[in-house]
């Protein structure tokens, strides 16, 4: 595969997703970047999760009602026998990527605040070097804030589902995308390379389109299966 490949949300395979578990199983593997989901606690500390809640012993609880202290001591409950799965706290994973030498590519849910992402940033940059990492989000307001405030030191691409005119957008703006690959064509690539802008797809998982994808040129593929050696 000549694409650079992303594990979406860590290797879940035996571990739940966007646990600590999951991305050092990543990390042990042949990836390029490691895929993350990232939610903000009541107090402000960013921890990764897709959804916007979480489920323990049963119940479900909104993240943003949960204190850090206290949503990283509740079991997530999961489907794939993980014991003492718990959410993990965005430096944690951060040292993950670091140790085994995997980008982080971070994807802001929601839309905080600018001082809440800078301060995000700001770790991120003291840590690693802010041009070690790339951020995605559907909000245009997280990434072209993130764009104004960081300019082309920060590797910034806009998730795209099925809007394709927010290509345009993207290139207006100078910043990469990161396409459902349902809706990925080959003219979609040829017009971010022509303005030398980047493209990752989400979510293949299936050979054939990981074929065409590359077939097309497509920089990065984001994965729950494929790894740099499909």
């Amino acid at each position: 595969m000549k694409a650079l490949a992303v594990a979406h949300r860590g290797y879940h395979k035996e571990y739940y997703e966007n646990t600590l578990e999951a991305f050092i199983e990543a990390g042990k593997r042949d990836y390029y970047g490691i895929e993350t989901d990232v939610h903000l606690t009541k107090d402000n500390i960013f921890v990764t999760c897709h959804n916007n809640y979480i489920v323990s012993n049963g119940k479900p609880y909104l993240i943003k009602d949960l204190y850090y202290k206290d949503i990283i001591e509740m079991p997530l409950d999961n489907n794939q026998g993980h014991k003492n799965a718990h959410v993990c706290v965005y430096y944690d994973y951060l040292k993950v990527c670091k140790d085994y030498h995997k980008r982080p590519i971070i994807e802001i849910k929601k839309s905080p605040k600018i001082k809440y992402l800078k301060e995000l940033c700001e770790y991120i940059d003291n840590y690693l070097g802010i041009e070690n990492v790339t951020i995605i989000a559907f909000s245009q307001r997280v990434i072209f804030s993130l764009k104004r405030l960081y300019k082309d030191r920060l590797d910034l691409q806009l998730l795209i589902d099925k809007k394709m005119y927010l290509v345009n957008v993207a290139i207006m703006h100078n910043v990469g995308i990161d396409v459902n690959f349902v809706s990925l064509r080959k003219e979609h690539i040829d017009n971010m390379h022509s303005h030398n802008l980047q493209v990752n797809a989400w979510t293949v998982d299936d050979y054939d389109e990981l074929k065409r994808l590359d077939e097309c040129g497509i920089d990065y593929i984001t994965s729950n299966i494929f790894d740099q050696n499909s």
